[in-house]
């Protein structure tokens, strides 16, 4: 009778052995694909953050270029106004107008961040949205007819230049 509970408490003993030897090799199973999605949350964060920079680096020239290019309508404004004002001084005066708050407009455009410039442009959005969206139609057909009419040009400029 010795033998038989000598023998059941030797296998008792083992089985907790191995319950216990594999509760701890799930244990470690499951520390380690924690620690494998800890390490893959931290990459996709840091990846996110490198395509957020990049973004925001590839925002802030296309800013810098659209604040150039509005400067040099500017300029083209301002020399169609001094072309008018031996014929018609009073519209010369309207034109330099529109072209120094076009210069304000690319000054604005050069010196606030691409950030602020959304917000600015979310916010008007909001509290004006039916100027906001005749605006935008508008500035497309400008912009469109801009780009047409000096489309040649700028072909002619970039065959050059390579």
């Amino acid at each position: 009778m010795e033998f038989q509970e000598d023998k059941k408490f030797q296998e008792d003993k083992k089985r907790s052995e191995e319950t216990s030897r594999g509760s701890i090799a799930a244990d470690r199973m499951a520390q380690d694909i924690s620690s494998s999605v800890d390490k893959a949350k931290s990459n996709i964060a840091e990846a996110a953050e490198s395509a957020k920079a990049e973004a925001r680096r590839i925002a802030n020239q296309q800013k810098d270029a659209g604040a150039d290019k509005l400067g040099e309508v500017a300029g083209a404004v301002h020399g169609a106004a001094r072309s008018l004002e031996t014929g018609m001084p009073q519209m010369a005066s309207y034109v330099h107008g529109a072209a120094a708050r076009l210069e304000g407009a690319a000054n604005t455009l050069r010196h606030r961040s691409v950030d602020d410039l959304v917000e600015g442009i979310s916010n008007f959005a909001r509290t004006q949205p039916v100027v906001f969206f005749a605006g935008a139609i508008i500035t497309g057909f400008a912009l469109t007819r801009f780009l047409k009419s000096s489309g040649d040009g700028w072909r002619q400029a970039g065959t050059r230049g390579q």
